[in-house]
């Protein structure tokens, strides 16, 4: 990252620390050699940035997101895919996968706060396919968030997920809660499609 604002520079510190992204600050004049490298700076000083610029106005102010629509512009078309999991329950974990990469994970007490995040992410970050699993753990829950999900967002592909055993184990993550590492378990387990109607299910 390079900025001489110092406004811009405690906006871009404070999120990227949120991620698990690497970065390094440098000055405009060093930032003006580098080549190929991404470079978070402002609007105004990008032309002088001799890498990959992204402005911070550009980018989302939500951590999460704006990690993943600076992956996306290194990642090849075909491997835009947003990977979500879903663990429901009285917390609702969610877990965010971005081409192979976690993006993070959430912990949500109502259906409405998950769906507007769900929804946040994929309007602001640029992909190819959206693939969310959820956990049939409280099997009325889990279907009435895949219709809820299917209902706001209808081009996600929607599947249910056999999440047993996902709450056993050692967390991956100190940080992370029992919701959040059985979403994360769930992301990546095979699912079944949900089709149009809440009582039938097509295998995915």
């Amino acid at each position: 990252m390079a900025t001489g604002d110092s406004g811009a520079y405690y906006s871009i510190v404070s999120r990227l620390k949120q991620t698990d992204l690497e970065f390094v600050s440098v000055s405009l004049s060093d930032a003006s050699r580098v080549r190929g490298e991404p470079v978070i700076t402002t609007r105004n000083e990008s032309r002088d940035v001799g890498g990959v610029a992204f402005a911070i106005e550009d980018l989302s102010e939500n951590p999460l997101v704006m990690k993943g629509q600076i992956l996306s512009r290194f990642l090849d078309e075909s491997k835009k895919v947003l990977l979500v999991g879903i663990d429901p329950g009285s917390r609702i974990g969610m877990a965010v996968f971005y081409g192979g990469h976690e993006l993070g994970v959430l912990t949500t007490n109502s259906t409405e706060g998950l769906v507007g995040m769900l929804s946040e992410v994929v309007r602001n970050i640029r992909h190819s396919a959206v693939l969310v699993k959820v956990g049939d753990g409280d099997p009325r829950s889990a279907v009435r968030i895949a219709n809820r999900i299917t209902e706001s967002l209808p081009s996600v592909r929607v599947e249910i997920v056999d999440e047993s055993g996902t709450s056993l184990g050692r967390r991956r993550a100190s940080r992370a809660t029992r919701d959040q590492q059985a979403a994360v378990k769930i992301a990546f387990r095979k699912g079944t499609r949900l089709s149009t109607s809440p009582s039938r299910r097509t295998r995915g």
